[in-house]
């Protein structure tokens, strides 16, 4: 008890001293980040579809950013954004099943989206 009471009024000591003597005021200066897009993911994107979601509707799953779109389904080239759907809703549902995607942005990067069908 003796030493928390010895360190407590060492430290009040030292805070009053630290008031008295006036230290000086720094100024902080905050810097904002700019906004900027967010750079593609890394790694492939995976979407796995919940049972019971019909194919037809898988298409409306996969989210892409503005300036990309989709250039192989399976590794097959596809001419367009809707060929691509078109490839996809003709995928039978079944265990274990999946789509493989390969997404191209406007500037030249492409990615992989892993559709996982059950």
């Amino acid at each position: 008890m003796f030493l928390f009471r010895s360190l407590t009024i060492g430290l009040l000591g030292a805070c009053v001293m630290l008031l008295v003597r006036g230290g000086s005021v720094t100024h902080v200066s905050v810097m904002r980040p700019t906004l900027t897009a967010a750079p593609a993911p890394v790694g492939p994107t995976i979407v796995d579809v919940a049972p019971g979601v019909r194919v037809a509707e898988v298409s409306s799953l996969v989210r892409l950013a503005p300036g990309e779109r989709v250039i192989a389904v399976d590794d097959r080239a596809v001419a367009s954004d809707l060929a691509a759907g078109a490839a996809i809703s003709t995928r039978e549902p079944g265990r274990g099943g999946f789509v493989d995607l390969e997404v191209e942005r406007a500037d030249g990067l492409r990615r992989r989206v892993l559709v996982l069908l059950h």
